[in-house]
């Protein structure tokens, strides 16, 4: 009896010791499987950083755009108006120029 409760504590401890393998094994790879994935989630926190820093960027240049297109449209504005005022002008300089040809003619 002696000898066969020594075969059945032999055999648990058996049991035991390829669990604890198994376990052992399984920890490890998790352990992996958990360092792998923090370095992933390191460069997509990498990429993520580096993204949002060219949407800023790029932000950054469509509001100059913005200020750009409305400056030149200001300008183009400004352009026409001074346009307007050199033709008035040369058309007043045309009737004066006319004014007196004509005074030479009635005399």
């Amino acid at each position: 009896m002696e000898r066969r409760k020594i075969m059945v504590d032999m055999q648990q401890l058996d049991l035991l010791e390829q669990k604890i393998v198994k376990a052992t094994e399984l920890v490890r790879s998790l352990r992996k499987e958990k360092d792998s994935l923090q370095a992933r989630l390191k460069e997509a926190e990498d990429a993520l950083g580096l993204a949002q820093s060219q949407s800023a960027g790029h932000e950054q240049q469509l509001r100059d755009l913005h200020e750009m297109a409305s400056q030149v449209e200001t300008l183009q504005q400004e352009r026409q108006e001074v346009r307007g005022k050199v033709t008035r002008m040369l058309e007043m300089m045309a009737v004066l120029e006319e004014a007196p040809a004509e005074a030479r003619r009635d005399h």
